[in-house]
């Protein structure tokens, strides 16, 4: 444990929502234990939309893992409302936040997290994932780089400088996260840059992401923090991966549509671009 205001204080903040049930919770919570971090910390864990006594079985859970509690009403707000609302009332030097469904890969996560803010002279968040997607009209066009904020890390001073709108919905989440006035947009306005790491430490530069096997590329095989997008992907079949890799990567639909496999006219159609397309 650290203490609160202390030089290079770290908080590693995750969410916990009533709504996902104890499951998420536990996987995260084991592969936390697992995996070896030295560098000191708080766990912050935010209870979502708890009410008197719900929070037992989580409480179970993390049985005498220390901990700093910090209870968050309603269960509006998804993910990112909490992580800025505790980026604003706890006294840290750094925030790593995690989402629900995030769990830990790698030894030295953390470490690796935050060196690249003690090191990289221009970096202003460092990001577990990240995708060039534009998902939305209203996104900026691709390649749009955009930390995902399943697994990041960020200093309290820039945090606080962020103007984020009220997140109520998915589509807010997305706005924040990749639209013209996302997390990622904001760091480089205030004269920063964001970069990924992997499991080896190193770091990647936006212009690189796609070739750093962290998210729908190759095995994903340099993930330090998967989450549900990563696991998708991993799961996937071939052409469930071609089509999230297009997605994320290339700006351009895929002829592997999963959701048309159905179709004979797509299959003989993917076939045929498969085996005799130059």
């Amino acid at each position: 444990m650290t203490a609160q205001g202390a030089e290079n204080s770290i908080a590693v903040v995750h969410l916990i929502r009533k709504l996902n049930g104890p499951v998420p919770f536990q996987s995260f919570l084991s592969s936390y234990v697992k995996h070896t971090e030295l560098l000191p910390h708080d766990l912050v864990l935010i209870f979502k939309d708890f009410n008197r006594g719900e929070d037992q079985p989580y409480l179970d859970i993390v049985g005498d893992i220390p901990f700093v509690r910090y209870d968050y009403a309603g269960d509006g707000g998804l993910d990112l409302d909490p992580y800025i609302r505790v980026s604003k009332e706890l006294n840290y030097e750094y925030f790593c936040f995690l989402n629900s469904f995030s769990q830990i890969e790698a030894d030295n996560w953390l470490t690796y997290l935050h060196r690249g803010l003690q090191t990289l002279e221009d970096a202003g968040v460092i990001g577990a994932t990240g995708s060039w997607e534009s998902s939305s009209e209203t996104d900026p066009p691709f390649p749009n780089p955009h930390i995902r904020t399943n697994g990041f890390m960020i200093s309290a001073e820039l945090m606080r400088k962020m103007d984020f709108v009220k997140v109520n919905s998915k589509d807010d989440a997305r706005i924040v996260e990749s639209g013209e006035n996302s997390l990622t947009r904001q760091v480089i306005s205030n004269g920063k840059k964001a970069y990924l790491v992997d499991n080896c430490g190193n770091y990647w530069p936006e212009n690189e992401w796609a070739d750093a096997n962290l998210f729908r590329c190759g095995e994903q095989s340099g993930l330090i923090i998967s989450d549900n997008r990563t696991r998708a992907y991993m799961d996937g079949d071939d052409w469930m991966r071609e089509y999230l890799h297009a997605m994320a990567w290339t700006g351009k639909p895929s002829k592997a549509n999963p959701f048309k496999r159905h179709k004979l006219r797509h299959r003989i159609r993917r076939f045929w671009e498969t085996h005799f397309s130059s």
